[in-house]
């Protein structure tokens, strides 16, 4: 097997490999096998049938292409070992040439890593803030509660301008020609709360059910809709139906409502709990903030594109899952924001350096304070993560797998380099 191996631009590598026919066929065996568990080829059971079947049934080319595909990654490994380079993320693969019994030759391009000189993280200053659960915010949260419990009924007299509701239908106008999405049939407007548009609720006091009013409300200058913003804007509202709310009040039949005894014991609870919250978001910022400035503070060497290109792909994988969780189509997604998969990509391309360098950073951190993980604490956080999906037991294979594994320690690794940070930095 040959390889050559030539220097690239911005810390990359890359190696172009030649395969021979003779060492391609333990590879093509391999490959037919794989094809025949995936095939029924008559006379034969799955997986059973020789090569030289598997070849007459699915040709000559669809056995090299599969093999192909399982020997890159030994081959490509085989070298870089063999080699001692020190690799970042996948290779890049181009095929030149894969032809039946002809050398099989590709081309590997790969980052290394590249130089990078920690920084003095002794002068990092990190601010601590305020995890306290203060009267107001136990207070909101009762107010919700309270909102949860609210008995609405309807009445027939004029909308007050506290302690309503009122349900209609609103058509919005820019000179006359109606506005896109401006139109709402059966829009509640809670009169306790603030309504987006300044004015709405004053123009709706005093109506009842049946009622029509046409009237002019200027938009604010910082709506997102720059069509709209700034702009008077025609409004015509017909009333369905005014709501009387009606609150518990906040005492002791109040909390037995919500499952507790007394109304101190809720604000107790709600207190503990917004102030773990609390305390759980300050030590996610602080480690942020931590990482920034460090990030900031450690040299670089010419950063790899694919590596950029391939932290900008999962940037994107990100926020796709994301919106999907929301119970939208990245399309339509795209649609609402008015840019392009490319516009998102570009726009992702900052970050994503950032992200790299954060990780090479913490990549560093590890080789030189020689941060291992012992066997006992991997076995430790894969029983952890076990725990944390005991509901679904399907997963529990996969989070036993050494690729899991690989994925955990390299979690743990990173948690103890942060650790470390953090005796350097002062908070």
């Amino acid at each position: 097997m040959q390889h050559s191996i030539k220097k690239l631009p911005k810390s990359a590598l890359e190696i172009t490999i030649e395969v021979t026919p003779e060492e391609m066929q333990p590879y093509l065996q391999k490959a037919a096998l794989r094809l025949s568990q995936e095939t029924t080829i008559p006379g034969f059971r799955v997986g059973k049938a020789p090569y030289e079947e598997v070849r007459a049934r699915l040709g000559a080319g669809r056995i090299w292409e599969e093999a192909a595909t399982i020997a890159v990654p030994k081959v490509f490994s085989d070298i870089v070992r063999e080699e001692k380079i020190e690799t970042l993320g996948s290779p890049a693969i181009e095929v030149d040439k894969l032809a039946p019994d002809n050398a099989f030759i590709f081309k590997a391009t790969v980052p290394l890593m590249p130089e990078v000189t920690l920084g003095d993280f002794a002068s990092l200053k990190i601010e601590k803030k305020s995890t306290e659960a203060t009267d107001a915010k136990v207070d909101k949260v009762i107010e919700d509660l309270r909102k949860m419990q609210t008995r609405e009924t309807v009445v027939n007299r004029a909308a007050l301008p506290k302690g309503d509701k009122v349900v209609l239908d609103m058509t919005m106008s820019l000179d006359s020609v109606p506005l896109d999405g401006g139109q709402a049939r059966d829009h509640s407007i809670y009169m306790d709360e603030e309504y987006y548009i300044p004015g709405l609720m004053e123009e709706i006091v005093g109506l009842s059910k049946g009622d029509v009013k046409e009237f002019k409300l200027k938009f604010p200058k910082d709506h997102y809709q720059k069509m709209t913003a700034g702009r008077d804007v025609d409004f015509k509202v017909t009333i369905k139906d005014v709501y009387e709310l009606q609150k518990p009040d906040i005492d002791d039949e109040f909390a037995k409502k919500i499952g507790k005894t007394t109304i101190a014991e809720v604000k107790g609870l709600i207190r503990e709990n917004l102030a773990q919250e609390a305390q759980t978001k300050e030590q996610e910022r602080r480690e942020i903030a931590l990482l920034e400035q460090s990030t900031e503070k450690t040299k670089f060497g010419d950063i790899p594109d694919v590596l950029v290109n391939e932290e900008t792909v999962r940037m994107m994988q990100e926020l796709e899952n994301g919106v999907a969780q929301q119970g939208m189509e990245t399309d339509e997604y795209l649609k609402k924001i008015k840019k392009t998969r490319d516009e998102l990509r570009l726009g992702f391309a900052g970050d994503a350096v950032k992200r790299v360098k954060t990780g090479l950073m913490m990549r560093k951190i590890v080789l030189t304070q020689n941060i291992e993980i012992t066997e006992d604490e991997l076995d430790a956080e894969v029983t952890r993560v076990l725990e944390v999906y005991k509901d679904a037991p399907e997963q529990h294979e996969q989070i036993r797998s050494d690729a899991a594994r690989d994925y955990l320690r390299g979690v743990l690794r990173n948690r103890k380099a942060i650790e470390w940070l953090k005796e350097q930095a002062k908070i």
